[in-house]
C-alpha cells in the first residue's frame, strides 16, 4: 500500500462530506414549495400509522390532524385496509403572505394489509383531536381460543 493512497482517499472522503454539508447550507436558504423538498419525499408515508393488536381485534390510529370526516374514506377488502382523503389548502385571503408554509395539501392514500381475518361487518371508526382511530374486530375463527384440560 501506498502512502499518498490512504491520504488521497481521506482527502476525498472530507471533499465529499464538506460537499454534502454546503449543500444542506445552501437548501436552507432555497425558497421551494413544500411538496418537492427533501421533507415532503420523507413524509411520503402519510398519515403516520398505529396498528395494535389486541386478543379480538385490531386498532388502528392515523394521525390526521386538520381534517372534516367528510374529506376522508375508510375502505376494507380482503384483508387490505385502506384510507385515502384530501387535505384541503386554507382560505387565507388575498392580502395574507406567507414567510413559511409547511403544512402539505392534496389526496393522500395509505392501504395496509393485517395478519389476521377480519369481520368486516364489526369495523367501526371514530375521529377525535385530529387522530382516527379504526377498530376492526376480528373473526372468531380467527381469535385465539384458549383451551382447558381436564383431569381423568
Amino acid at each position: 500500500m501506498y502512502p499518498w493512497f490512504s491520504r488521497r482517499s481521506s482527502f476525498r472522503h472530507e471533499m465529499d462530506r464538506l460537499r454534502r454539508e454546503m449543500d444542506d447550507l445552501v437548501s436552507l436558504f432555497t425558497p421551494r414549495r413544500p411538496w418537492s423538498g427533501p421533507l415532503w419525499r420523507e413524509m411520503q408515508l402519510f398519515p403516520l400509522l398505529n396498528v395494535a393488536e389486541k386478543a379480538d381485534s385490531f386498532v388502528v390510529t392515523a394521525e390526521i390532524p386538520g381534517m372534516k370526516t367528510d374529506d376522508l374514506e375508510i375502505k376494507f377488502e380482503g384483508d387490505t385496509l385502506t384510507l385515502k382523503g384530501e387535505r384541503k389548502p386554507e382560505e387565507a385571503g388575498e392580502d395574507v403572505s406567507y414567510h413559511r408554509r409547511e403544512r402539505a395539501v392534496g389526496a393522500f392514500q395509505r392501504s395496509l394489509t393485517l395478519p389476521a381475518k377480519v369481520d368486516s361487518e364489526r369495523v367501526s371508526a371514530i375521529y377525535r383531536n385530529g387522530v382516527l382511530t379504526i377498530t376492526l374486530e376480528k373473526e372468531k375463527s380467527a381469535v385465539p381460543k384458549q383451551i382447558t384440560v381436564k383431569p381423568e
